[in-house]
């Protein structure tokens, strides 16, 4: 029976529970805890800046990918033996901070949650060269999905536990609890199968330059290194004021918590299979593209949630955005094997996926002062304009990094509608309104924005196109109205269109001008 299980994908869903549960232990319960303890949103979010060292991995992957444990090496093989001693020493420091109290020793917490973003970023590296490894027995996608599943049932199936015992107020049992756990986890990797690993002969600084050298000669590197460094930015930022958020508008109630937790589990088998079903029927670099959409969209639902906080709407956003960051993992991890040479799995891995958590992680930590200055709803609505670069590339992907005058265009275009769509919806003060008369500044948006679209996508038809922009015109008007922020003002809708129709009267006679031409 054991025998059996060791030849399938099974132990990856236990490796994604312990992958998780670093994350999720330093995730939303720390942040209330530390709420709960009195710890302000700005020391929130310069406290969670020390995850930047999970992204910093790839500095100490080399050791990882080549120094051989004694004793463990001979048990387990070079990538086992690193998961199974970081699994160990997880479980130590998760005791450890069960012990510690924010409001008199926050310095300390600090340092465990630093020691635990290092020991969790040492299994990490050997988890991800391990699973890249490990597709000699499966495919890329399919250990990608199970792996994604195994993370999202650590984190929801374990949190759903987890808010039950903070119900009581007892963080001690939380952090002990997590502990235990992480102490059951190392059974798994003793039980797995053993992989082919690539046994190296240069030196450490020799073949940490080689894999950077070897990435480096990929075509089109640096376009592909800065998508995969703002492919999750939003979310990463966003991440620390969910919690505060929640804490802010009463949401914070552990039954609340407990309930998103069973949920969320459900929404990650939905997001993992539609990933993998559009990975395998559309293809890795359309399913990015579609990924990339899902974040800014999901990111943007929370200013809904500020405005509405009922438990319905609370429910159903983060079922909404667990679907998003299901779909994103899965799609994301089988791009970045895709990237990877065997022979420096574990280097390459480790800097690709340093370099999604980096820029993010870097400016999380001004998500309190963001928050503090313009409040939860517009801060919501800023994470959606700092996805806009994200889609544009992940655009740009699907037609392999080519930069046309076609193609640029579209780019224009996309860009384009977030703005308009997203800053209708931000909340300004009176004063912050521009002297000129805002339906002036509607016409010529639109107007805009159809002359680009309609140049863009000559190969369209025009009346779907037309459609899509003068029912994106009164949408904006209706959530507008909906939200009770802003107006609905059937002006603004007017003015909208007749931006739309100007575009569209002018593109018309263009091409009509240039058939007499020709």
């Amino acid at each position: 029976m054991i025998e059996k299980l060791r030849k399938t994908q099974f132990n990856f869903i236990f490796f994604g529970i312990s992958a998780a549960m670093p994350s999720f232990a330093l995730g939303i319960p720390f942040g209330l805890w530390l709420l709960s303890a009195g710890v302000t949103k700005q020391t929130l979010g310069l406290v969670t800046v020390s995850s930047i060292i999970v992204a910093l991995n790839f500095l100490w992957s080399p050791f990882v990918n080549k120094i051989k444990l004694p004793i463990l090496y001979q048990l387990f093989g070079l990538r086992r033996s690193w998961i199974f001693i970081s699994q160990i020493l997880l479980g130590f420091l998760l005791l450890i901070l069960s012990i510690l109290d924010p409001q008199s020793d926050l310095i300390y917490v600090v340092l465990v949650a630093c020691l635990i973003y290092f020991f969790s970023s040492v299994q990490d590296i050997a988890l991800d060269a391990y699973r890249v490894e490990y597709d000699k027995f499966f495919q890329a996608e399919n250990l990608a999905t199970v792996y994604q599943i195994g993370y999202k049932v650590g984190a929801f199936l374990i949190g759903a536990q987890v808010y039950g015992i903070i119900g009581a107020d007892n963080w001690q049992a939380v952090y002990v609890y997590l502990a235990i756990l992480m102490f059951c986890l190392p059974l798994v990797t003793v039980l797995s199968l053993r992989v082919d690993e690539v046994d190296l002969k240069e030196s450490t600084s020799k073949h940490f330059l080689s894999a950077f050298r070897d990435l480096l000669q990929k075509n089109d590197i640096y376009i592909l290194l800065l998508l995969v460094g703002l492919y999750k930015i939003s979310d990463i930022v966003l991440g620390p004021m969910a919690a505060a958020l929640y804490n802010d508008v009463g949401l914070n109630d552990p039954a609340y918590l407990e309930q998103k937790s069973y949920y969320n589990f459900l929404a990650t088998f939905i997001g993992s299979g539609i990933a993998l079903w559009s990975i395998k029927s559309l293809k890795i670099h359309v399913t990015m593209f579609t990924g990339a959409l899902l974040v800014v969209t999901t990111n943007m639902l929370f200013s809904y949630l500020f405005i509405f906080p009922t438990f319905f709407n609370f429910i159903f956003i983060n079922f909404l955005d667990t679907i998003a960051q299901a779909f994103t993992a899965v799609c994301f991890i089988t791009f970045l094997v895709d990237q990877v040479n065997r022979r420096y799995t574990a280097i390459q891995y480790a800097f690709l996926a340093s370099l999604v958590i980096i820029p993010g992680t870097l400016l999380k930590g001004t998500s309190g002062f963001i928050t503090e200055s313009v409040g939860f709803y517009n801060f919501f609505l800023v994470m959606g304009l700092m996805g806009i670069p994200s889609v544009c590339l992940s655009y740009l992907l699907t037609k392999k990094f080519s930069f046309n005058f076609q193609n640029n265009l579209r780019i224009l275009a996309i860009a384009s509608a977030m703005l308009i769509f997203i800053l209708s919806l931000i909340q300004v003060e009176p004063s912050e309104i521009p002297l000129v008369n805002d339906k002036v500044l509607h016409f010529l948006a639109y107007f805009c924005l159809a002359s680009l679209i309609l140049k863009a996508s000559e190969n369209t038809k025009v009346s779907y196109l037309l459609l899509i922009m003068l029912s994106m015109g009164i949408l904006i008007e209706i959530i507008q109205g909906n939200l009770g922020l802003r107006y609905f003002e059937y002006m603004d809708i007017i003015a909208n269109s007749l931006g739309i129709l100007a575009g569209f009267l002018i593109y018309i006679m263009r091409n009509k001008t240039l058939k007499k031409i020709s």
